[in-house]
């Protein structure tokens, strides 16, 4: 906080590492400019390892994080301002993304720096999407007149009557999908949609893609257990982001008292399960 110009970041090699800096972040770090009238634009890097690494490094407890988010999930937004980016922004007490492209990493950090306010920012971006041949972008996805895409929506299913399901996701599951989806041979009936900011929630793109696909099925798929994860979260504010109209359905793991199995056999299993569950139409 002594500069408000640098971009500090503290990076946690897995995501499980800041089990014993919880105190901290809820008593100075979610709660700061409301408690003690400061702004800050700490980045915290914690690394997402569902990737059959055990228990303790599986989860950076993004529901803790979400949970700390000051948003209110009944309240209908003014989508339609031209502003609401930005005024989301201004009034969260946070932000919590999921990046699965390192052009979106990119201006996710530049617009940390960049805007006129701080406000902290937990970033769950995994350690496998750095070897991942298919986590790539263009050069010309740096160029001016780009930025952070909060949600990157479908670009392979067709809008309209023909999509039945459209899958709603955040993270390196999406690559597991877009595969699945591939071997499937359902790229045109199912669409899957990144929510890359989780919070504060993209309303107006949420709505806007649901429009996409007036008939379709809505899910929201995700690697952690049902009481953990982005679920208890988004659940209510896709249903708000809808006019109550669409009602998101869950698959995923079942609820659990632990964050991932501590067998590479079983983590296989529940990922290969999640990930067919999610095309089974």
């Amino acid at each position: 906080m002594s500069d408000p110009n640098y971009l500090v970041c503290w990076e946690a090699q897995f995501g499980d590492f800041h089990n014993n800096a919880q105190c901290i972040i809820d008593q100075f770090i979610s709660s700061g400019q409301e408690k003690w009238v400061r702004q800050s634009g700490l980045v915290m890097l914690l690394p997402h390892g569902y990737e059959g690494m055990g228990p303790e490094h599986s989860s950076a407890r993004l529901e803790r994080f979400l949970q700390l988010c000051s948003d209110d999930a009944d309240c209908q937004p003014d989508i339609d301002n031209p502003a609401f980016e930005y005024d989301q922004l201004y009034s969260c007490n946070m932000q919590v993304i999921n990046c699965t492209t390192p052009s979106n990493y990119f201006h996710a950090l530049r617009r940390q720096v960049k805007k006129p306010f701080r406000k902290p920012l937990i970033v769950m971006t995994p350690k496998s999407l750095l070897r991942h041949p298919e986590a790539k972008s263009k050069f010309s996805y740096f160029d001016e007149g780009t930025h952070f895409l909060r949600l990157i929506p479908d670009s392979t299913a067709r809008e309209g009557e023909g999509v039945k399901r459209i899958v709603f996701c955040s993270g390196k599951v999406y690559y597991e999908l877009a595969k699945q989806r591939e071997l499937a041979g359902l790229q045109e009936s199912v669409a899957i949609s990144r929510v890359e900011q989780v919070s504060p929630f993209p309303h107006d793109l949420v709505h806007r893609e649901l429009a996409r696909f007036p008939a379709a099925d809505v899910v929201w798929v995700q690697e952690e257990p049902k009481n953990m994860g982005a679920w208890s979260y988004v659940q209510p504010r896709f249903f708000t982001a809808s006019h109550s109209q669409r009602h998101p359905r869950y698959i995923g793991r079942p609820p659990s008292a632990t964050v991932a199995a501590g067998n590479k056999a079983v983590y296989k299993h529940e990922q290969e399960t999640l990930v067919q569950g999610a095309f089974s139409l």
